[in-house]
């Protein structure tokens, strides 16, 4: 097997997670404008749902260099496969999975989930953090660099969980959410794939 053939195995699977995982929210979603008469609206799981679709959505991005590699142990692929599945996770959980007859209170929804989201959050960052740092520190890159780029981003992410975490009042909730958002934009906006010209 060369190369590209174990990058599309290894990321065909990964793919097949993250898709599922961003249908099942794309449902949760068509389930919620079809019974909106019976829901009471809220913005903040809304809010949040978006963020975990625009993370699920950024570990696309992230497989060219995850599974660009050349033989992989079980060990390693279990340990490569964490960061997409806790982002999977989150995608099942942050919409309503069902619809009473008798309607829903996002807010309700809100309160119940958004401590275990908060701790889910501080996880899967901190898997991703240990992903990101892991080839850099092996290969011999630069350190420096990468804590430099990535210092405001866990900080904003472990602020905003934190917020989020321990807020009682709606305006605190909403602030942590904000938070969380614009540092998942900052981290992701400069990301992109670029093809290499074929040689003549």
């Amino acid at each position: 097997m060369g190369k590209p053939e174990l990058f599309s195995y290894l990321s065909a699977f990964v793919t097949i997670v993250l898709a599922v995982a961003l249908t099942d929210m794309i449902q949760s979603s068509h389930r919620l404008l079809r019974a909106r008469s019976r829901v009471k609206w809220d913005g903040r799981p809304l809010l949040f749902a978006g963020v975990v679709a625009l993370c699920v959505v950024s570990e696309f991005f992230s497989l060219w260099s995850t599974f660009d590699v050349s033989q992989i142990s079980m060990a390693r692929l279990l340990w490569l496969l964490t960061v997409p599945t806790a982002f999977a996770l989150l995608a099942y959980s942050a919409l309503p999975d069902e619809m009473p007859e008798q309607g829903i209170d996002l807010s309700v929804f809100w309160e119940a989930e958004h401590r275990t989201w908060a701790i889910m959050w501080l996880i899967v960052t901190t898997l991703d953090f240990a992903r990101s740092m892991e080839p850099i520190v092996s290969h011999g890159g630069d350190v420096q660099a990468a804590l430099k780029f990535m210092a405001p981003i866990e900080a904003g992410v472990l602020g905003s969980a934190a917020i989020i975490y321990f807020s009682r009042r709606k305006a605190w909730s909403w602030g942590g959410l904000l938070l969380l958002a614009a540092t998942v934009i900052y981290g992701v906006q400069s990301w992109g794939i670029v093809t290499k010209p074929v040689p003549a």
